[in-house]
Formats: C-alpha cells, structure tokens, sequence
C-alpha cells in the first residue's frame, strides 16, 4: 500500500479552495474538496503487515498546534497546479520529526526537498494561458487555519485519479 503522512484541510477552508479552481479548465484534473491535503512525508509502498509499526512509530511525535496561511497559486514542471503554504518554522519541525521516524525504522525516503503546498490539479500539458488563468483566479487569495492533527493515509491509484484513506 502506498502511504504518506498528511495534513487534512479543514472543510470550511475546503470551501474556499474550491473556488480557485477554473472548471472551465477542462484540460486540467481538480482535486476534489475532501481529498485536499498537505502530504508532510511520501512514505511510498509498504507492505500491509508495517501499517502498524508506522502507526505506533508517528503517534510517538508530539507537537504544540500551530497556525498555516495558505496563499499563492503556482506549479511544478510536472503538472502540479498548487496553493502555496507560507513558511512557517513549526510545520518544519513537525515534517524533520515525522521523517526521522519512519528513517528509524528503516524505511528509504525521497531525497527531495520539502516544499509545503496542497495540490489544486494536475495538468499533463500545462500552458501559458492556463497558469495565467488559474493564477488570476488566485489573486489576493489567503486563509489559513490551525494545524492541530496530521494524519496517516494510504493512496490507491485509479482511472480518475488517487483514492485516499485515512489509516491512522
């Protein structure tokens, strides 16, 4: 099962999110409202009978709740339409934390570069106009809420996209 360790989106901030999207932007696949998240760390395929030891091994980090502010549409070169999540020094800390535990327990994490951001779409062709379009609808865009859980979720792949699921 493939597993990451996220950060769900609260509803009402769902609700807001939901309004940058551009449906008429039929070239690009939106992110459903109750799937928008804030992947901490890709844990990739593990096998069922570790769901468990991972399990125990996060519920050991502990943190104080902190606030985020979401603001800033951008994109990777791979197709990612993104809101961005304005730096902040306690979401580092909660993502270096969970990563060294599940490092401990002997599990190869990418070698990437944390960049916090919630997936807005995907776009296998993405293009000048497209960006401009979305990235209009974006302007003087921000809200934030406060982080006060992180939650295990496993992704099963399918035609229209991932199906996620909380796991612990």
């Amino acid at each position: 099962m493939r597993l990451f360790l996220a950060i769900d989106i609260p509803e009402s901030i769902q609700d807001q999110i939901a309004l940058l999207t551009c449906p008429e932007l039929e070239q690009v696949r939106w992110t459903t409202s109750h799937q928008l998240h804030i992947t901490l760390v890709f844990i990739g395929d593990q096998p069922q009978h570790r769901l468990d030891e991972i399990i125990e091994a996060v519920a050991e980090v502990q943190f104080t709740p902190f606030n985020l502010t979401l603001k800033q549409i951008g994109h990777f070169r791979s197709g990612i339409i993104w809101l961005g999540v304005d730096e902040n020094e306690q979401l580092q800390r909660l993502q270096k934390s969970l990563s060294h535990k599940i490092r401990g327990l002997g599990i190869k994490l990418e070698q990437r570069k944390f960049i916090p951001h919630l997936t807005l779409g995907r776009c296998k062709k993405l293009t000048p106009e497209i960006l401009e379009t979305v990235a209009s609808n974006g302007i003087g865009f921000e809200t934030g809420f406060e982080v006060e859980a992180f939650q295990l979720k496993s992704s099963r792949l399918s035609p229209d996209g991932a199906i996620y699921q909380t796991e612990g």
